[in-house]
């Protein structure tokens, strides 16, 4: 049995023109898969007979589970222990915002790119989720906020709202993964079904350059955020393996290509403050000058602490001072102090 969410539309179409059945009805699938998030969309009414056959023998939407969830006490942010069909976990994260309700999704168990500070690193890579696994993410995120009103009067000021942003910042490296991204990219996307615009999404990598290429082949303009966290070829492949393979120059040319491909949007450059590691003004004025003529933004994320771990989160002085040295240069910069915290759902800390 195949996953219902791991099928596009043009899929689904394809199986009424197989069935003889007008293809309008594979939009009514998809409407009572998505909007009405049906538990079996092919029982919907003012489906032919031979459809909903078709389907019910074929197709299932069970792929993805929830098996705990952890409420944070602080800013309301929910994480989520997901349980798939083979028993493997993974979470996904819901961060309540002033005026939206981003989801965390992640699209493999553990992930193989083993950078030090990360907790998920630390397991390594157990499997790739299917694109139907991280479609069911987003699904599974709207049936527990559909049904959890309450949650919306304490983390919101829009009521009622649904998920209105996805980022890929969940367990492992999307474009390793990058042939199941970019179908559920192209799910999510679908006017028809999630209806959840490219740039409300945003995929985040360590720095995969192929899987770049790949998927902004297929979505030029879809947002991109790039995990730097450090200016020096020796030390970055010290504490984030991948530079080894791709480093520092072959990144910063993808990202003048993206500027090109999305003359519109910026690129975002995540960087995680460590003390004592690179947090330092000189490591900030080398940032600034590896940066230097590309359209970016910096996104600094003071380290999110996790044992046991010989990385320390640095104080808030030398955070203000970093961040401070970057804007005098002349670009946008904002520290991130993640949601979550007090239920280890922060970046970085996710781990089944």
């Amino acid at each position: 049995m195949r996953c219902f969410y791991s099928q596009s539309l043009n899929d689904i179409e394809s199986n009424c023109v197989s069935l003889n059945v007008a293809d309008v009805h594979a939009r009514q699938l998809f409407r009572h898969a998505y909007r009405d998030l049906s538990d079996a969309p092919w029982f919907g009414q003012g489906l032919p007979k031979k459809l909903t056959q078709k389907m019910s023998g074929s197709f299932v939407t069970d792929s993805v589970a929830v098996d705990q969830f952890f409420e944070s006490e602080y800013d309301a942010s929910v994480k989520f222990s997901l349980k798939l069909n083979d028993d493997s976990l993974v979470e996904m994260v819901i961060i309540p915002e002033k005026a939206r309700i981003t989801l965390c999704v992640s699209t493999q168990v553990g992930c193989r790119q083993g950078c030090v500070f990360c907790h998920t690193g630390r397991m390594g890579l157990i499997r790739n989720l299917t694109a139907g696994e991280i479609v069911g993410q987003v699904v599974t995120a709207q049936k527990w906020l559909s049904t959890n009103e309450n949650w919306y009067e304490r983390s919101s000021k829009n009521p009622g709202a649904l998920i209105s942003n996805v980022v890929f910042m969940g367990m492992g490296e999307p474009l390793d993964n990058v042939d199941a991204l970019i179908k559920s990219i192209e799910i999510m996307t679908d006017p028809m079904g999630l209806a959840i615009a490219q740039k409300k999404l945003s995929v985040s990598t360590s720095g995969h350059i192929d899987g770049l290429e790949k998927l902004l082949a297929r979505f030029p303009r879809v947002p991109v955020a790039i995990s730097l966290h450090e200016t020096d070829d020796t030390r970055r492949s010290k504490i984030m393996p991948i530079n080894r393979r791709w480093p520092l120059a072959e990144l910063i040319e993808m990202i003048r290509k993206i500027n090109i491909l999305n003359p519109r949007g910026s690129v975002l450059i995540q960087y995680t403050l460590i003390s004592g590691v690179n947090d330092s003004l000189q490591q900030a004025s080398a940032l600034a000058d590896l940066l230097e003529g590309l359209r970016v933004k910096v996104n600094l994320i003071p380290l999110n602490e996790i044992e046991p771990s010989r990385f320390q989160r640095p104080d808030e002085d030398g955070v203000a001072l970093f961040r401070d040295y970057l804007h005098s240069r002349g670009y946008r910069v904002m520290v991130r102090y993640s949601k979550g915290l007090d239920i280890v759902a922060a970046c970085g800390q996710l781990i089944s």
